[in-house]
């Protein structure tokens, strides 16, 4: 497979977007192949300014490659990896790259018709395509309308200890009274805790059956050895969704820094830097992915290599309508488990008019 072109767009979403998310949201990237009718279509990070991270330098540097087998995909990420190391080494650049390596998985399992999770694990025997889910989000109820029985709830400080913990229990006890069938529950804290903070809550929580506790402050405390030990804790510590450069996961697993690692494969290079954090785990610690229940996160949970359990992020229908994609990957969401259909690539090509 000879890659021939490379487009990418940043298109207008209609979903509510907050924070650092209306300008640097998900853009998409479409590469044409030498074998007509055949295109990879990924997504990353980054709004526009990755735009111009591809067009203005990384995009060039793939033109007319040679991509034969699994390990060429792997190195052509190295290879932009490296060549974005003085401006990236993480951030928009590596969100950038996730988009240019999903597009070129998608590419090649659609090429040479080999299912991604084929490409990632031959033996059929170690699939899945019955997967767990959760719903990140506090409506709740809508969520368990759709059949999903476990919750990550979102949840911030306020820096008032006592209020927040009476606010934070009263939500929790409130989601099991009203949603009879809840399983799991997870806490976002968003990195809005400090490790005393987190340290005292997970104390007083430790009766209320919490799964695990997600980023409780920033990567840069947690990686700091000095302060941090997360067998203070009485829940379960999880993070890793802002860790864009996998080799912090070395760093993670040296010391020993959360329970369960929660990459996004959209943002820390796409699935080749997955590979390379799947191996640095070397089934230590558990991984589930971040907004895994989206199409390019489920060939890695659907192949074995990750924890079959997919986020859903504010899901909407059982088919996990996607408002840039037309998503095929879904064939439903019963009691609570996903099911995949057959399909090659990410089983997703964005709307028409996105590319016109």
């Amino acid at each position: 497979m000879k890659i021939t072109n490379i487009e990418v767009k940043y298109p207008t979403y209609k979903d509510d977007l907050k924070g650092w998310r209306p300008k640097l949201w998900q853009i998409i990237t479409k590469i044409s192949t030498d074998k007509k009718n055949i295109f990879g279509f990924g997504t990353g990070g980054g709004g526009n300014a990755s735009i111009e991270v591809i067009n203005g330098h990384l995009g060039n540097l793939i033109i007319n490659e040679e991509i034969n087998n699994k390990q060429d995909i792997i190195k052509v990420f190295e290879k932009l990896y490296e060549h974005s190391i003085p401006y990236g080494r993480g951030g928009i650049a590596t969100m950038a790259i996730s988009s240019l390596d999903l597009a070129i998985w998608d590419a090649f399992s659609k090429y040479y018709e080999i299912p991604i999770k084929n490409l990632l694990e031959k033996n059929s025997h170690k699939h899945h395509n019955i997967i767990e889910t959760y719903a990140t989000g506090n409506n709740v109820k809508k969520y368990s309308n759709l059949s999903i029985k476990n919750f990550k709830l979102s949840v911030r400080s306020s820096k008032d200890f006592e209020k927040d913990f009476e606010n934070l229990s009263n939500l929790i006890s409130n989601t099991r009274e009203s949603i009879i069938n809840t399983k799991k529950i997870m806490l976002d804290c968003y990195m809005t805790w400090d490790l005393d903070y987190a340290k005292n809550m997970s104390s007083r929580l430790k009766d209320f059956n919490i799964e695990w506790i997600e980023d409780i402050c920033t990567p840069d405390i947690i990686l700091d050895n000095k302060f941090y030990n997360k067998n203070l804790f009485q829940i379960q510590i999880a993070g890793g969704e802002h860790e864009f450069n996998h080799n912090n996961f070395k760093l993670m697993k040296n010391h020993n820094s959360y329970d369960i690692w929660q990459p996004d494969v959209t943002w820390c290079g796409g699935i080749s830097a997955l590979i390379k954090i799947i191996s640095i785990n070397s089934k230590k610690y558990k991984i589930i992915l971040h907004r895994g229940g989206e199409p390019w996160g489920l060939p890695l949970i659907e192949s074995g290599l990750v924890y079959n359990m997919a986020e859903l992020h504010n899901p909407k229908t059982n088919n996990l309508e996607l408002e840039q994609w037309n998503n095929k990957s879904i064939n439903a969401i019963n009691n609570g488990f996903l099911k995949t259909n057959n399909y090659l690539g990410f089983g997703s090509v964005p709307k028409k008019e996105i590319f016109e």
